[in-house]
């Protein structure tokens, strides 16, 4: 009975450790990318979308001078990475408001220096937040050549990128990933 405990125990044990990922994905969202995601590996998310801001600029004296509201792009860099089961999440603000290339044409997105990203959070996500990955994609649909240039018509599009992923579509409603994510809150 002892000897078959053990078996019993070291075969869970073996299962466990196996496993690449604690996150458990409902059905639905199953054919998302995070899903695929092996340990080691990461996803990009740039997702641009269009809001009203004020924009401020700071002299050297400490003067600012305001402007008035106005809707502006704003893009957002996120990089997840799986950690053996463990989501890992970075992620990038950047002051340039307008993608120098307005259109995201057959996806060929290479960052650029000028867009200046800077690392604003580093955390590790809870199963809800890296599931809110998978639904806010399935939530999207694939882009349409109408829905390439970013203007204040615009809504928000999210490009997901990786060494064998490069996928560029439409997140209708006001699914933005920065307000739906409770680690960057």
């Amino acid at each position: 009975m002892k000897k078959l405990f053990y078996i019993f125990f070291s075969f869970q044990v073996i299962f466990l450790c196996g496993q690449e990922s604690a996150v458990i994905f409902p059905n639905h969202l199953l054919k998302t990318q995070v899903v695929n995601l092996g340990k080691g590996d990461s996803l990009t998310y740039y997702q641009c979308h269009v809001d009203n801001a004020a924009q401020q600029l700071v002299k050297e004296n400490g003067e600012v001078i305001s402007g008035k509201t106005k809707q502006i792009s704003i893009t957002e860099k996120f990089i997840l990475i799986n950690e053996g089961g463990k989501y890992r999440l970075k992620y990038f603000t950047s002051t340039y408001s307008n993608m120098p290339n307005r259109k995201f044409a057959y996806l060929k997105l290479v960052e650029k220096k000028y867009w200046d990203f800077k690392l604003a959070k580093d955390t590790y996500l809870s199963e809800r937040d890296v599931l809110m990955f998978a639904a806010i994609e399935n939530k999207s649909h694939e882009a349409i050549e109408y829905d390439f240039p970013i203007n204040k018509y615009n809504t928000n599009a999210l490009i997901i990128t990786n060494k064998k992923v490069m996928k560029h579509v439409i997140v209708e409603g006001n699914y933005l990933l920065k307000k739906n994510l409770e680690g960057l809150n």
